[in-house]
Parts: structure tokens; C-alpha cells; sequence
């Protein structure tokens, strides 16, 4: 499994499920109703300002490490050594991505497991980001500071693009378990990100157009911990807050960033989808039309689903969201209040990237402890004692897998059930208004709900 089935989210043998798809649909679509009724009774009468305030606890200990430099200093040298040892092994090492750590450093441990760590604990990348640390590393070396420049007016449209970009690369390419495509593409982003910050400024580069610190951003907002800066930057406080809330704060609007959120969605999605018997079947039938093109058929047939998945998504959102404004029977801004939705959205891409990766981050993982033996299969033996290594599959059975899938999509869920109802309850002032308006933020999650555990489903069921 572990040689042939890297960057596959599959099961490998066919696992049937103890009772009805059908049965499992209905009965997480009906938890995620329950929910709804338990947010109405119990948090129903939370409107305006009350409606997203959460409590918090200072965490003196905390502050007093986040107040040193060496969380920065570890942290940027992990990500630094991570960085390089994705180009170094990516463009040195072995072509077959079974045998380099590359695809696994990049695919599972970054791409996987840091966010589902980050949304579980904190925002990881604010420590491990490489090109942020370098970038430190040579202002201290005498780098002068860049003109005042600034990419502000085009919003996070850049990171957006980027963002895109990575997830091609992914899911359409058809080159991501291509080491050495994915060791240049890694040199090549680390130059125009540091190019980028040398010539407009660090934060308003990382800010708006660097992917990744903008995903890592937003994912921290699901997280339980929260920083207070002063205007100078420096930490003043840390606080301890329940998952989920810190995506009820105010935040900047703009399309640009419901974009974003949409893709974080349709991209796990589409990733999800590609395992589907439907997805094979479409494809075979296109196959007349993309096969005498080769690779770049592949790729634009790939393409083009995602962009019309990620499309169905948006208009879906906004027609839902036109319906939420029409139920709440209240003049508001149409981008301020969509966006402010959006990030209710986060919880299901966050818990659908656990699910869906759940056995990739559990066993196809461990695969990479063999190969610290010889990274650059060169035939060298660093760590001997590591070769023999054999990964553990105890918690990836498929019948683990598939409820641990059920959970996590269900909690999800109900999560941006709730958060999504105290948002209304601010944006529509009354809790009439907030609870009609919530009516289609209902159905649109019962359907997010079932259609994750559809998608999730059909490598279980459909075969090996």
C-alpha cells in the first residue's frame, strides 16, 4: 500500500459498510438538524454584539514564552531544514516517490498534517514559515528595508492564485508524485517569496500574497489560542478560548477572501471526488477527447473540473446567502455579510481535511521514518537502526477509518451550525430574524454534510 499508494486516498481492499449508506447519510443529516434546534434553545436569544462574544482565560506562561525568541528561532529553523530538504531530496533524490522524502514532507506533513495540527492547536506557520525566517535571518545580516511599496489594492487576490496554483499542481497536474517537480516548484516559490518581500516589505507581502500564510491565518482562527499584539507587533497577551470562535471575530471583506474559503472547500472536494467510480467513468468517456493531446489533455480536462466545482460552490454559497439576507428581512452588506459566512464555513474544510486524509497521515506517514536512513538513495545508511522500520496500521482499519470520518464530518458541521447562527444573531440584530435567516444556512450544511460523507464513502464501498 505504502509503494503504490502514496498521494492515493484509498483503503486498498474494498470494505463494506455495516448498515446502508443511505442510513448514514440521513443520520448525520438529522444530528446536524438536532444540533440546529439545541443552538435555537440554548444560545437563540444571543443577538448583536452579545452574539459573538466568547469567553477567554489568560495563559501567563504562554505570553511569557511567546514574549522570547526562541519559539521563532526553533520554529524557523525547523521550517528552513523542512524547506531545504524538500528541494535538496526533491531535485537529488530518488524519482520514485515512494522512496523520497520529499513527497512526503510536502503531501503529508506540510499540505496535511500542520494544518490539521494548526486548526487542533495554533497557527503552526506563524513559527514554521522558512521564507519568513530567512527573510529575518538576512535583515539581522544587513539586508536594508525595502521602499515603501504596496500591494494592498489587489487584496489577497495574489495569495488566491497561488493558492489555486498549489492545489493544480495537487490534483490536476498529474505531476505531483514527480520528486524533482516538486523540489524546483518548492526553489522556485522560496525566490519570488523572497523576492516579493525584499522589494514590497515582509508582512505586506506574507499578507496578501503568499498562499500559505494566508491559509495558516485563517485556520488559526478555528484554533484555541489567541494573541493580543500591541501596535508594535510585540505579544501583550495569550488567552485560551473554545475551538471555533475566533472565526466570529470581525475580519477584513472582500470577495477575494469568500474566495479563498471556497477554495479551501472545493479543492478537498475535488480531491475527494477523483476517488469516485462517477469521476473515473466521466473520465474514460472523455478519453477521445483529451487522449490524442497526452499530459496536457490530462491536465486540462482535470482543470476544467476543478474550476466548474469550484464554481457550482461559489454560486451555490451565494445564492444561499442571498436567501439568508432575504429571511433575515434586514438591510445589510451584501460583501461585509457574505464574508462574515464564509468563515463559518471553515470548520467543515478543516474537519473534512482530517477525514479525508485520516489514514494518510496516520500510516502513509511513517513511511518516511525508513527512508532518514538513506534520503538521496544513494545507498548510504545514516540510521541504520531505522531501515527495518515497519509503519503500524493499527488505527487504519477501514471500518476506524470510516467512523473516525463519520465523527469528525458530523462535529464539523455542527460547529459551523452553531457559529453560523451567532453571526446571524449579530448581523440581523433580532433573534427572529436571525432564526429565520438560518433556515438555509440549515439546509445548505445537511447537504455539505451528506455530500462529504457521500464522497468520502465511495473508495470504501466502490472497490479497491
Amino acid at each position: 500500500m505504502l509503494a503504490t499508494g502514496i498521494l492515493l486516498h484509498g483503503f486498498g481492499q474494498r470494505y463494506d459498510l455495516p448498515a446502508s449508506l443511505a442510513l448514514y447519510l440521513f443520520a448525520a443529516g438529522g444530528v446536524v438538524i438536532i444540533s440546529f434546534v439545541l443552538v435555537v434553545l440554548f444560545a437563540g436569544d444571543q443577538v448583536g454584539a452579545k452574539a459573538i462574544q466568547y469567553p477567554r482565560r489568560a495563559v501567563p506562561f504562554l505570553l511569557r514564552m511567546a514574549q522570547t525568541s526562541w519559539p521563532r528561532t526553533v520554529g524557523g529553523l525547523i521550517g528552513v531544514l523542512g524547506l531545504a530538504a524538500i528541494i535538496v531530496t526533491g531535485i537529488f533524490g530518488s524519482r520514485r516517490p515512494e522512496l523520497n522524502p520529499a513527497e512526503y514532507l510536502t503531501w503529508i506533513y506540510f499540505w496535511a498534517a500542520t494544518v490539521i495540527l494548526s486548526g487542533l492547536v495554533g497557527n503552526l506557520w506563524y513559527l514554521l514559515n522558512p521564507w519568513a525566517a530567512i527573510y529575518d535571518a538576512l535583515r539581522r545580516l544587513g539586508l536594508p528595508t525595502p521602499p515603501p511599496r504596496t500591494v494592498e489594492s489587489l487584496g489577497i487576490w495574489p495569495a488566491v492564485v497561488a493558492y489555486f496554483a498549489f492545489a493544480c499542481l495537487e490534483l490536476t497536474s498529474g505531476m505531483a508524485n514527480r520528486p524533482w517537480i516538486v523540489g524546483a516548484v518548492a526553489l522556485a516559490y522560496t525566490a519570488v517569496t523572497l523576492a516579493g518581500m525584499m522589494l514590497f516589505g515582509r508582512d505586506e507581502w506574507l499578507d496578501h500574497c503568499e498562499a500559505f500564510t494566508v491559509l495558516f491565518g485563517i485556520v488559526g482562527r478555528f484554533s484555541p489560542l489567541e494573541a493580543d499584539p500591541d501596535a508594535s507587533g510585540r505579544i501583550t497577551a495569550v488567552y485560551i478560548r473554545p475551538w471555533g470562535v475566533g472565526l466570529l471575530q470581525p475580519s477584513p471583506t472582500g470577495w477575494d477572501r469568500v474566495m479563498f474559503v471556497i477554495l479551501m472547500l472545493s479543492t478537498l472536494a475535488f480531491d475527494g471526488v477523483e476517488a469516485t467510480p462517477a469521476w473515473q467513468n466521466f473520465n474514460i468517456t472523455l478519453e477521445p477527447l483529451w487522449l490524442p493531446l497526452g499530459a496536457w489533455g490530462f491536465f486540462a480536462v482535470k482543470t476544467t473540473g476543478l474550476v466548474l466545482l469550484t464554481g457550482a460552490f461559489l454560486l451555490i454559497f451565494i445564492a444561499f446567502m442571498e436567501l439568508v439576507i432575504y429571511f433575515g428581512n434586514r438591510r445589510v452588506d451584501l460583501k461585509a455579510t457574505v464574508t462574515a459566512f464564509a468563515l463559518t464555513l471553515v470548520p467543515i474544510a478543516l474537519v473534512y481535511n482530517a477525514a479525508h486524509n485520516y489514514s494518510y497521515v496516520m500510516v502513509q506517514s511513517q513511511a518516511l521514518i525508513p527512508l532518514l536512513n538513506d534520503p538521496l538513495a544513494k545507498g548510504w545508511h545514516l540510521f541504520p537502526g531505522l531501515a527495518s522500520y515497519q509503519p503500524s496500521f493499527a488505527l487504519a482499519q477501514a471500518s476506524t477509518v470510516w467512523f473516525a470520518q463519520i465523527v469528525l464530518i458530523v462535529v464539523g458541521h455542527v460547529i459551523a451550525v452553531y457559529l453560523s447562527h451567532l453571526k446571524a444573531g449579530e448581523k440581523f440584530r433580532t433573534a427572529q430574524r436571525a432564526l429565520l435567516s438560518q433556515y438555509p444556512m440549515l439546509l445548505l450544511m445537511v447537504m455539505y454534510t451528506m455530500t462529504s460523507l457521500w464522497i468520502l464513502a465511495q473508495p470504501i464501498t466502490a472497490g479497491g
